[in-house]
């Protein structure tokens, strides 16, 4: 019976080894892609958004490089490093999601502050500030919640049954408390009041230029599938935090379930970004066009204003 239960627990850690490995190779792609726009045209170096998704691209490729050490565990049931790296581990996976999340923060405020002035968008020596204090703010808060991380045996009798915890069970429900205010309600606040600013000036003042509407409306709804995405992807998986401190949390086949996919949505996030702000956009779109057109024709690069930044 303990064997038969064996093979059904692995054969979830084999599913879940592949579906990690779909979202680690497409995240890569994504993410390299993007780093490639940014590295090979200096005009997107210059704008005041692409800065801030510039630092949204790095915090998700550092926490798409730290899902094979999860998706390794998972299969193997054991952590194959010590306690330390354990820490590190834990560590940096709480410092991507914190730069990732507050990177979207910041480009949900820029974006508001363009979209409702246009004409006066923030400095850059602004957005470079948000930029430094987003990595610092992530440091601090990061480092303190990931103190308790600590490597746990699953079986007391073996020895080779290890996994990589982000808190000790005695201090778990308040790490999962602070992650939830510092991770996600406060930064889904900001996201909401941002677009709440720009659904309300877009409703009491229409564009005039249709092409610059257009343009507006265009970003504003990036803006809010970015805060829709955000919550789809993070809500799960404190949804499922909460039923587990409830009592509510019964092993069977839908709640594997249930927590297999809040894990993925998890995992998925850094995906769905760069997807989302870089590839679908109008603007980034041609820059890979002109990529393969080197042989033609030199295109100067177009000043984008700020209506056109997505």
């Amino acid at each position: 019976m303990r064997k038969q239960q064996q093979g059904v627990t692995n054969s979830y850690g084999v599913i879940f080894a592949c579906t990690c490995g779909i979202i680690v190779c497409i995240g890569f792609c994504a993410n390299l892609l993007a780093f490639s726009l940014f590295v090979k045209h200096k005009s997107l170096r210059k704008n005041r958004l692409d800065v801030l998704l510039l630092s949204m691209a790095l915090a998700d490729f550092l926490m798409l490089l730290l899902i094979p050490f999860t998706v390794h565990s998972a299969v193997s049931f054991s952590w194959p490093l010590g306690d330390t790296s354990c820490k590190v581990y834990q560590f940096l996976q709480a410092f991507s999601l914190a730069a990732s999340t507050y990177s979207l923060c910041s480009v949900s405020v820029v974006r508001a502050m363009i979209v409702t002035n246009p004409y006066r968008p923030p400095a850059m020596d602004l957005v470079l500030l948000m930029f430094t204090l987003v990595w610092a703010f992530s440091f601090v808060i990061s480092l303190p919640l990931r103190v308790f991380a600590t490597k746990d045996g699953l079986d007391p009798g073996s020895s080779n049954s290890s996994v990589c915890l982000p808190t000790s069970q005695e201090h778990h429900y308040q790490v999962v408390l602070s992650q939830f205010v510092l991770f996600y309600l406060a930064p889904m606040l900001v996201i909401a009041v941002s677009s709440a600013r720009m659904a309300l000036f877009l409703h009491r003042r229409p564009v005039v230029s249709f092409a610059g509407g257009r343009s507006t409306r265009r970003a504003s709804l990036v803006v809010f599938l970015a805060a829709g995405t955000f919550s789809s992807c993070w809500l799960p998986g404190y949804v499922l935090e909460l039923c587990v401190y409830l009592g509510l949390y019964r092993h069977g086949r839908p709640w594997e379930m249930f927590h297999f996919t809040c894990t993925v949505l998890q995992y998925l996030h850094p995906c769905v970004n760069p997807v989302l702000y870089v590839l679908l956009s109008k603007r980034y779109r041609r820059r890979p066009d002109r990529l393969l057109k080197r042989n033609r024709t030199r295109v100067h690069p177009q000043v984008i204003s700020g209506t056109e930044a997505f």
